[in-house]
């Protein structure tokens, strides 16, 4: 049997590198990975691609909609026949797995070698989830599918804050085991070996055509100026729940992070082909307009929609 263990949070929570610390610690056993984005561009499967990984990639939408649930069907059913001793999944970041047992219900007599599956961790974003949990369905969904929660960003909140996530967490999850970390710095087997199936009754997912994010891809045409890059984030993050992605600057190749309003630029070693980023938002049209007007103003001619 393959165990399989899926990986939820909220965008920006840590997911990517929750999964690098995980095939870290599994790299002494033969693993497959599914990275699912909500954009056309699988920024994620970039950060994570290791030798002797079996890995597939699954773009715009999620897997738990119909959007692109015929595609994860396929992944799940083709990777079984890989020799594995673990699969492990990171869902996109408005992902509700509600209805994951109800996938693996319907492929058992498709697959080759069947999947144990272990059950979810949840993965999230100390600073931000107390504003976001309520507003986002899908949050608490995650949380009440889970085996595992992990409370990363620990080093910026205080005890009394953590105290107020914790009640939250275990008012949706009571049976949930917690971990508190920071740069998901945690004994990576004893959450993941620790897992116990969630015994909550499966439903459909939440995640529809129609309640899906707005995704934008911005594509370099030639070397981005640095500090137009910068001016042009700080303008636009603020109507945004993730921008990632990278780009070729005149300062070196950088890999660009946002969550909220904080705004992460960081040095990457590997290969830029050409400038990429993706935009996450759930105002749509007005995202649009905003990202033009920007354009137009910091990167004109340098990159385009």
């Amino acid at each position: 049997m393959i165990k399989m263990v899926l990986l939820t949070g909220f965008l920006g929570a840590g997911k990517t590198t929750m999964m690098q610390e995980i095939l870290t610690a599994y790299s002494d056993k033969k693993t497959g990975v599914i990275v699912n984005e909500f954009g056309e561009i699988n920024i994620d499967a970039k950060l994570i691609q290791k030798d002797g990984v079996q890995m597939a990639e699954l773009s715009n939408g999620s897997i738990f909609c119909a959007c692109i649930k015929d595609k994860f069907v396929d992944s799940l059913i083709e990777l079984s026949y890989k020799d594995l001793d673990y699969l492990f999944i990171e869902a996109s970041g408005l992902a509700d797995p509600a209805n994951m047992n109800q996938i693996l219900n319907g492929i058992k007599n498709n697959v080759l070698n069947p999947y144990d599956y272990r059950g979810s961790i949840c993965i999230i974003d100390g600073e931000s989830f107390p504003e976001l949990y309520e507003v986002l369905p899908a949050i608490t969904s995650q949380l009440e599918f889970c085996g595992a929660a992990v409370i990363n960003k620990g080093d910026l909140i205080d005890e009394q804050q953590l105290k107020e996530i914790l009640e939250i967490i275990h008012g949706i999850n009571p049976e949930v085991s917690t971990f508190v970390t920071s740069y998901c710095k945690v004994n990576v087997k004893e959450v993941v070996d620790g897992l116990t199936q969630n015994n909550k009754e499966a439903r459909e997912s939440s995640n529809t055509v129609s309640s899906r994010p707005t995704t934008f891809i911005l594509k370099g045409l030639e070397t981005v100026p640095y500090d137009r890059l910068e001016t042009f984030l700080k303008e636009i993050v603020g109507d945004t729940y993730r921008i990632k992605g990278f780009a070729e600057t005149d300062k070196g190749n950088i890999e660009i992070s946002t969550v909220g309003k904080n705004i992460h630029l960081n040095s990457w070693e590997g290969p830029v082909e050409r400038t990429e980023i993706v935009v996450i938002s759930s105002v749509g049209f007005k995202m649009m307009s905003i990202l033009t007007k920007a354009i137009r103003e910091h990167l004109q001619g340098i990159v385009r929609l």
